[in-house]
């Protein structure tokens, strides 16, 4: 029985099938590699060029839209008493993040009170954790409860703006001294007693007022407050409206 050869040839395009099968995962796996990598170094562009803004912006905006120097000594019925301004120590102020501040004494002309004024301005992310609740006792004080916030009025204005109150004593030389606190930040043109929870937005607005007014209290003998709540709305009007003439 003649038998022939079986034929076992492959075809030539099933020898190719294979091989374009590989070219075509290999085509598709750096489609992939490409892809990613341009896409890393776009977000690595993005991200770069993000901080360069926001290190840019935080430059920009360590120094105050105007100088404290410049804030009025004469608001209402408040009027500074002159010779008793101070400054911070030099250390102190890095520390607080202060780039500028002024610190006052203003005396009521009617009720003859005093009170001291501390203003500064300076980097949100460094000023928003200095309260009086970490200041004072780290100078020996302890606070005294309740605390409370306050909405104070805004002349010319139907705005409010909140303030904490605090009360502190510190004991030495068998006698006590009470200090009454009042203390408010200001950050993308809105006020509040406590910023720390906005750290995220700290990159697009870097700049940050605090505004702390403290007097001489008696212990258990309750003030008016009526006066130096008005003359805290005073200041606020002075912020507010110094800073958007500067823009």
């Amino acid at each position: 029985m003649d038998s022939k050869p079986l034929n076992l040839a492959i075809p030539p395009e099933a020898n190719d099938q294979p091989r374009r099968d590989v070219g075509s995962r290999s085509r598709y796996e750096w489609t992939w590699i490409l892809l990613v990598g341009v896409f890393l170094g776009v977000s690595g562009g993005v991200r770069y060029w993000r901080d360069w803004q926001f290190q840019s912006l935080s430059k920009e905006s360590e120094r105050p839209p105007f100088s404290l120097k410049e804030f009025p000594r004469v608001l209402g019925d408040w009027r500074e008493v002159e010779g008793l301004e101070t400054t911070l120590d030099p250390e102190i102020a890095r520390i607080s993040g202060s780039s500028d501040h002024i610190i006052r004494t203003y005396t009521n002309e009617r009720t003859g009170e005093s009170v001291v004024v501390m203003v500064l301005y300076g980097l949100a992310q460094l000023i928003c954790s200095h309260t009086p609740a970490v200041c004072y006792p780290a100078a020996g004080f302890k606070s005294v409860p309740p605390t409370r916030v306050v909405d104070i009025s805004v002349p010319e204005s139907a705005a409010k703006v909140p303030f904490r109150e605090d009360y502190f004593v510190k004991y030495g030389g068998g006698a006590a001294i009470h200090e009454q606190v009042y203390h408010s930040f200001r950050n993308a043109g809105e006020w509040g007693p406590d910023m720390q929870s906005r750290w995220k937005s700290f990159r697009y607005n870097p700049g940050m007022f605090k505004v702390q007014i403290q007097r001489r209290d008696a212990g258990d003998v309750k003030k008016d407050d009526s006066g130096l709540e008005a003359f805290l709305g005073n200041i606020v009007r002075e912020i507010n409206r110094r800073q958007i003439s500067a823009k």
